[in-house]
């Protein structure tokens, strides 16, 4: 069992809680400005303690609150307590009303394991599940991170091409797909020359295969014998760089993150009582560690439907009374304008709670009093970050903030120009994070690694945003170039590298045109070669990439595109100048 507090050496922070609370605590976290002293200590000085003349400040907010990990394998975790929860309900199919009992799932996860074991899949190997939503899901995931396999998620909407170069990259030897991803998936193993190992997991595919004659022992079938630095999860991510990178969380990561989840003043769920509704894709990592392994490891009953359709939302909700879903901005922007919502009862949600994006004030007011509401909460994270980094606390109605620093998680802002701390409420910098739930790294990339996380471990986000006298923080913009659209990233890198490969493309830029609710969708910039359509190129792209990476904004011909002296596309300039 490891107590987790972020505690923080004053070299690299200036902040070094003696307990669970220190120095100046409001609600749940600490804000802490002071000195920097030459000896490195805290507190007062003698005056050649401090730097001469120039004495620079740093403001840090940090939880009050630490965390204990009882266990270091994530798959432990999460079924520690299944005996406890037993006959009650862990999984439903939204559609078709299947229910899966927490004694059932247990069962059904040992003979996962053990047909694991039997083709090949071994400690250190990698798989990938790909697909829409299905209770499937907790199979493999906990089957696989029980017997020390690392997992890697892939979008459905992948082309067979992009699928391939995620299964090369994360080195994944088998593939679980759903019936929808099934081809795509044999055609992407076709392409890394491994064309044998997918396995179709929904519809009881796979429960042919598993052993129905194994010993329900636990012990006897998974090896929780892994390390806290030992990868569990490789999502894939634009990081702050451009291309698509996999993302190393460990089994530290990720038995840090539930934890901190399931504290008091986060996401905490009643076993038996709660029952989230869970339709953002488990292929995006917040709907995998929020949506359906945070539920199940506090014995809450999740209901899955495959994504977001209007009436299959709506009608599950009402059916199984639901009490808590994440919901992406585009869901808060129909809750609280389509006619649709008001044929039916949605007077069990309690707690829904908002990420992928930061939501305007005034649509999350309008949701709030339509559904009749005490609020709904939001939170901000990412990939790399197992995700949450921070949330609203209970109660709180700060609408349009991202809330404030979880458990055993410290942030700043830093001047992306000068790499100054910033002190003061409203000032605008780039948000840094420490804690137990950031990333091993990229994939393979060390330099890009190098680039992200400082050598005293503080993760540089890419985003700009600021806090206020309460400590609340909100976004307002990003460093990185990344389009999120409906919750999704994309890369103007990607699709740059596309048109670039047209022989009628000299040069070409993307950038985010607004959406509203939905973010962002890209607009590509072109310096044509030789004379071509805007629908020739536009096509060329949309056919090489999945649906949410299409060129939705349309494209326009250019006769500059504005660079940098070191060549980089200056991407906020280009906007300006087509205005």
């Amino acid at each position: 069992m490891r107590n987790r507090s972020n505690s923080l050496v004053a070299e690299d922070c200036l902040l070094r809680p003696a307990s669970t609370t220190a120095y100046v605590a409001v609600v749940d976290y600490v804000c802490s400005v002071f000195p920097v002293r030459r000896d490195g200590l805290l507190g007062p000085a003698p005056t050649s303690a401090y730097v001469p003349m120039v004495i620079p400040t740093r403001c840090l907010h940090t939880s009050r609150f630490s965390i204990t990990t009882p266990c270091t394998n994530v798959a432990e975790l999460i079924m520690r307590d299944f005996g406890q929860f037993s006959n009650k309900t862990a999984l439903i199919d939204g559609k078709s009303g299947e229910t899966i009992s927490f004694c059932e799932l247990e069962n059904d996860v040992i003979r996962y394991a053990d047909f694991f074991r039997r083709v090949g899949i071994r400690s250190g190997d990698v798989v990938c599940i790909c697909g829409s939503n299905t209770m499937e899901f907790a199979h493999v995931f906990l089957a696989a991170t029980g017997i020390g396999a690392a997992v890697t998620i892939a979008n459905g909407q992948l082309t067979s091409l992009e699928l391939s170069d995620q299964i090369k990259i994360s080195k994944a030897k088998f593939v679980f797909a759903t019936e929808d991803t099934f081809r795509k998936c044999q055609e992407a193993l076709q392409l890394t020359n491994n064309s044998e190992n997918v396995f179709q997991i929904d519809h009881g595919k796979l429960s042919t295969m598993l052993s129905s004659s194994i010993h329900v022992d636990r012990s006897a079938f998974l090896n929780y014998d892994v390390s806290d630095d030992d990868v569990a999860l490789v999502p894939f991510s634009s990081g702050t760089t451009g291309l698509p990178k996999g993302v190393e969380l460990t089994h530290g990561n990720l038995t840090a993150q539930l934890s901190q989840i399931r504290h008091p003043t986060v996401l905490p769920l009643t076993p038996g009582d709660d029952r989230v509704i869970t339709m953002l894709p488990m292929v995006h990592i917040a709907g995998l560690m929020i949506g359906l392994l945070n539920p199940l490891a506090q014995g809450a009953t999740v209901v899955i439907l495959p994504k977001f359709v209007p009436e299959d939302f709506l009608h599950a909700v009402e059916k199984y009374k639901g009490t808590f879903s994440l919901l992406a901005p585009p869901v808060v922007n129909f809750l609280a304008n389509d006619p649709m919502v008001d044929k039916y009862d949605l007077s069990s949600l309690r707690d829904p709670y908002s990420g992928a994006s930061t939501l305007g004030k005034e649509l999350t007011k309008k949701m709030v009093h339509r559904l009749k509401l005490d609020g709904i909460r939001q939170g901000y994270g990412m990939s790399e970050t197992s995700p949450v980094v921070m949330t609203d606390p209970p109660g709180n109605k700060q609408y349009g903030s991202i809330g404030r620093p979880i458990p055993a998680t410290t942030t700043k802002l830093v001047d992306p120009n000068s790499g100054d701390d910033l002190t003061k409420p409203g000032e605008h910098g780039e948000i840094w994070v420490k804690g137990p739930q950031v990333m091993k790294g990229y994939l393979g990339q060390s330099q890009s690694t190098q680039e992200v996380i400082t050598t005293d471990g503080w993760f540089k986000t890419g985003d700009i945003g600021y806090f206020d006298k309460d400590g609340n923080y909100f976004v307002v913009d990003r460093i990185k170039d990344i389009i999120k659209y409906k919750g999704y990233q994309i890369a103007p890198a990607y699709l740059e590298n596309i048109l670039m490969s047209h022989p009628s493309v000299r040069e070409a830029a993307v950038i985010g045109e607004p959406v509203g609710v939905y973010g962002e969708v890209p607009r590509a910039y072109v310096i044509p070669s030789s004379p071509v359509s805007e629908e020739t190129l536009i096509n060329y792209v949309n056919e090489q990439v999945a649906p949410y990476r299409r060129l939705r904004g349309g494209l326009v011909f250019t006769k500059e595109i504005p660079k940098s002296p070191s060549g980089k596309i200056l991407r906020r300039l280009i906007g300006q100048k087509q205005a």
